[in-house]
């Protein structure tokens, strides 16, 4: 894992984190909410661990935000080439889903 791949994950941990506070949620109830371990919560708010799309989604959820409030912006200049391919294509792909949903209403 680099640094940019460290820092992006750091920083969908504080997201999650600040929503679980903003929710008044343990992570115990968060991860029971979201069909997740509490270790798997620590390890996703601490960096360590980078959720996968559906638990992102899972996540949300049970937080009661979108999915796409979990990650970092994408639209300061220059931030979308230091991402790796795959990081880029999963933000891509739920940015994507989301405004799917927008526009059937669903959102």
């Amino acid at each position: 894992m680099d640094d940019v791949e460290r820092a992006f994950n750091a920083e969908i941990g504080r997201r999650v984190r600040e929503a679980r506070a903003q929710a008044k949620l343990t992570q115990e109830s968060l991860a029971h909410q979201a069909g997740l371990t509490r270790g798997s919560i620590t390890n996703i708010e601490s960096g360590a661990q980078a959720p996968p799309p559906y638990r992102l989604v899972r996540l949300a959820s049970a937080l009661g935000v979108e999915p796409a409030d979990l990650l970092p912006a994408l639209q300061q200049p220059g931030h979308e080439d230091e991402l790796p391919d795959r990081l880029a294509n999963t933000v891509a792909s739920l940015a994507s889903a989301v405004e799917w949903r927008a526009q059937d209403g669903q959102v």
